[in-house]
């Protein structure tokens, strides 16, 4: 593992922290090309981009703190600071919220918000799913004997013991979603199905995963990165269940 690419008394670069800043840039990217092809005006993007960044940190912090009163306290500012301990989840929720009021304001779709978002989310996410891996944080999963099983012996979160990859199980389920959306999105999906279609198999996957996680039980026997990947399946679920009947509805009337 190479937690740090550059560590000394006075400066440290970490390798987690570096790949963020790389998720950040590529999923800006994506972002506003796809975002350039579908809106009919022009958008703030620099705007709305900032504030995604700015609330999703906050949002990732909060609902880690949330899961995990434990480790992190909102009374303790060192635990809010700390470059580790996000949600992906949190940053989820952030980001929906801001993009909600930014399409109010802005008066954009929220729709083409949305569905430009979804693979440019998901790539930044596989990318930081990278960092969580080279600096061996504590977001492995439970002991296996499988051959690809591997230990941390280096990482920020040591461990000796052979463990599920679980950050190389979540890339590349991610650049997997990523690949499906990116091709879906040229035949010219209904509104909103991007955007539900990345909470169904996202949330899918994430369910599946945190039964090799080590993240504990709190709710209905569990974690809480599952209860929330369950949430986000059931919205997925909801939409395309829900969107076929509207349709025909639209005709009958």
């Amino acid at each position: 593992m190479y937690p740090y690419l550059v560590q000394s008394d006075s400066f440290t670069i970490g390798t987690y922290g570096v790949m963020l800043a790389i998720a950040y840039l590529v999923g800006r990217h994506l972002y506003i090309k796809r975002l350039n092809q579908i809106t009919q005006k022009p958008v703030n993007t620099e705007l709305l981009i900032v504030s995604l960044l700015i609330f999703g940190v906050i949002g990732a912090k909060v609902m880690f703190i949330i899961k995990n009163p434990h480790e992190a306290s909102l009374s303790d500012w060192s635990s809010i600071t700390a470059g580790s301990g996000f949600s992906s989840q949190g940053a989820i929720l952030a980001a929906i919220i801001v993009t909600v009021i930014f399409a109010h304001f802005s008066q954009q779709k929220l729709s083409h918000l949305l569905d430009a978002a979804a693979p440019a989310a998901v790539m930044a996410y596989a990318l930081a799913r990278i960092g969580c891996f080279l600096a061996g944080d504590d977001c492995y999963g439970v002991p296996s004997e499988l051959p690809w099983a591997m230990s941390f012996p280096h990482g920020v979160a040591e461990t000796h013991d052979r463990v599920h990859p679980l950050p190389l199980y979540e890339m590349l389920y991610s650049l997997a979603i990523w690949v499906y959306l990116t091709k879906r999105q040229l035949t010219d999906p209904p509104p909103y199905s991007q955007f539900f279609m990345l909470l169904m198999t996202w949330g899918a996957c994430r369910f599946l995963v945190e039964f090799i996680s080590t993240n504990p039980e709190k709710i209905f026997a569990m974690s809480g990165s599952q209860f929330g990947a369950l949430l986000m399946l059931i919205a997925g679920v909801s939409y395309f269940a829900f969107y076929p009947l509207k349709g025909r509805q639209k005709k009958a009337g």
